[in-house]
């Protein structure tokens, strides 16, 4: 459940907040960009961002581009129109870009980490145990998954996961299960509730912007849909 309100952007906007960045082309093909806030001027309804990058490449965008902006805040979001004023160097030879920044922004509570139902691939390990077992995800958030797996295992086991997410990696992640769902008699997998554990802050906020760009991608792919029947 989220709760939306409005909240003055200069009271919660900050310096290193990680911030996505949609963008829409004339044939309504969107894209998701990753950045992050170096500075802000608020008098001048103004912030200066990194330039933004797809996969590790950077994307200038086109002065005057209209924009969809959420900058990511622990659990909650802000989210603002936007657009394009400028983009180069600065005084530091940081590649950067300038957006514009309304007076107030749209501040999202999520009440916990958004979960989303995905299936992904990954193995965990056991404590005294060296062999790699496969799983799958039916779900996925920043803060854990429902694991779908062969073994057996028990509510309390502590796991070390491992999972390539696309320019994240969880390389043994630390993780409890805390929830068993039984045998899923149709898969005929184990299925857990698992929580990952002593998340880095900055891979927390990673693994948070990795959800919000698959919600994304899923909204786009259902609106197409809808708009095909």
């Amino acid at each position: 459940m989220n709760q939306v309100t409005r909240i003055d952007a200069n009271s919660v906007i900050k310096p290193g907040m990680l911030i996505v960045i949609e963008i829409e082309s004339k044939n309504g093909e969107k894209t998701v960009l990753k950045s992050m806030v170096h500075e802000t001027y608020f008098e001048k309804n103004v912030l200066k961002i990194a330039m933004p990058s797809l996969k590790g490449r950077f994307i200038p965008l086109p002065k005057g581009d209209s924009i969809y902006v959420t900058a990511l805040s622990d659990k909650v979001v802000y989210a603002f129109g936007s657009r394009v004023l400028d983009y180069g160097r600065d005084e530091s030879n940081f590649l950067v870009m300038y957006i514009t920044i309304p007076d107030k922004v749209r501040r999202i509570q999520r009440r916990c980490f958004v979960r989303i139902p995905i299936v992904l691939n990954g193995t965990y390990t056991v404590p005294g145990d060296d062999k790699e077992y496969s799983f799958l995800t039916r779900d996925f958030s920043a803060g854990g998954m429902l694991m779908c797996t062969k073994n057996i295992l028990s509510v309390g086991q502590p796991i070390s996961v491992n999972m390539d997410l696309g320019g994240i990696r969880l390389t043994s992640q630390k993780a409890q299960i805390v929830r068993s769902n039984g045998k899923n008699e149709t898969t005929g997998l184990y299925e857990y509730g698992v929580q990952f554990l002593d998340l880095s802050t900055e891979l927390e906020k990673s693994l948070v912007v990795f959800v919000f760009q698959q919600e994304l991608k899923m909204k786009k792919a259902s609106s197409g849909e809808e708009a095909g029947h």
